[in-house]
């Protein structure tokens, strides 16, 4: 499994007209998050890109259990428990305290930069997979 969690504020124009977070905002913080999660084993985002490679949302799904305003103070963590195939999942949690606001998950592709579905690089996976290398 791969993990990371980071701390976030809700920001004043993430909210809607009754003070709470807006439900788009939340695909914004996974992606967030998700970002965060590749950069905290060494791969970069903006770099996978670069390297002529994109990973689509397939799917995402949100559960929302708690409101949550203007400036509360959040936790969210991204993981990845399952080795990656054809596709890549993310799972979502995000928290206030000890308290579960919010779960998810997104379902990504992999393409090139001319919008083809490809397999994922192989550098990239090795990556991903070093993490889910049983125990000997």
């Amino acid at each position: 499994m791969i993990q990371n969690t980071l701390t976030f504020r809700v920001r004043y124009a993430e909210t809607d007209k009754m003070g709470i977070a807006h439900h788009s905002s939340y695909v914004l913080w996974f992606e967030m998050a998700r970002i965060e999660l590749m950069r905290s084993i060494g791969l970069s985002y903006a770099q996978f890109e670069k390297d002529g490679y994109l990973m689509p949302v397939l799917e995402i799904n949100i559960q929302y259990k708690k409101a949550v305003t203007f400036d509360q103070l959040l936790n969210i963590t991204a993981s990845i428990n399952q080795k990656p195939k054809a596709k890549l999942r993310y799972e979502y949690q995000i928290s206030d305290d000890d308290e579960i606001v919010c779960e998810g998950l997104s379902l990504h592709g992999y393409m090139n930069l001319q919008n083809k579905a490809i397999k994922p690089p192989k550098a990239f996976l090795n990556k991903i997979n070093e993490y889910f290398k049983e125990a000997i």
